[in-house]
């Protein structure tokens, strides 16, 4: 009587059905949920299940990263400046027009800009270099964050505002701008 060796397929198949399925439930899969975010997505705060009072915070009140490091803050990049039209022809730096005026000393451009979609931008000027403005912007609260050196027919769009150099008096540390939409 020959004994055939015959492998325990039956055991393999139920242990590979029992480990796909313990990997399916953890990676979300057994059921239909909600897709999560994706990895280059920041994740969304939620107390449902993820942060606890049982040692899961931090002393601020926010939750642990359990180890992780924690983002650092990057300066931004400078708001880009759109060239003039090559057919422009820029009138004398130092003309004073503009229905805004930023002048140095750290104080808003006046008049204010108007509020877009429930938020305000403020332009302060950081400074002159020849004729080219020297231009910071804030929209809301937030962090004030560089303009690329503009001079007169230049533009840039910030968030909801479009704004043309009109003027750029460096005798007087002035620069004047429209708003253009």
């Amino acid at each position: 009587m020959s004994h055939r060796f015959r492998p325990p397929r039956p055991a393999r198949a139920r242990l590979a059905g029992a480990l796909l399925t313990l990997t399916l439930l953890a990676a979300g899969c057994g059921g239909e949920q909600e897709a999560g975010p994706s990895p280059n997505e920041a994740p969304e705060a939620s107390d449902a299940g993820g942060a606890s009072d049982q040692g899961g915070g931090t002393d601020e009140g926010g939750a642990s990263d359990d180890g992780g490091s924690t983002a650092a803050t990057v300066p931004a990049d400078p708001y880009p400046v759109t060239p003039a039209p090559e057919e422009f022809e820029a009138p004398a730096p130092c003309t004073g027009e503009g229905a805004h005026l930023a002048e140095s000393g750290g104080d808003p451009a006046q008049p204010e800009l108007p509020e877009r979609a429930g938020e305000t931008l403020t332009i302060e000027l950081a400074g002159i270099e020849d004729d080219h403005a020297q231009l910071t912007a804030t929209i809301g609260s937030g962090e004030a964050r560089p303009i690329e050196d503009a001079t007169i027919g230049e533009s840039v769009t910030i968030d909801l505002w479009t704004i043309s150099i009109t003027s750029v008096c460096s005798d007087s540390d002035q620069v004047g701008f429209d708003l253009v939409d």
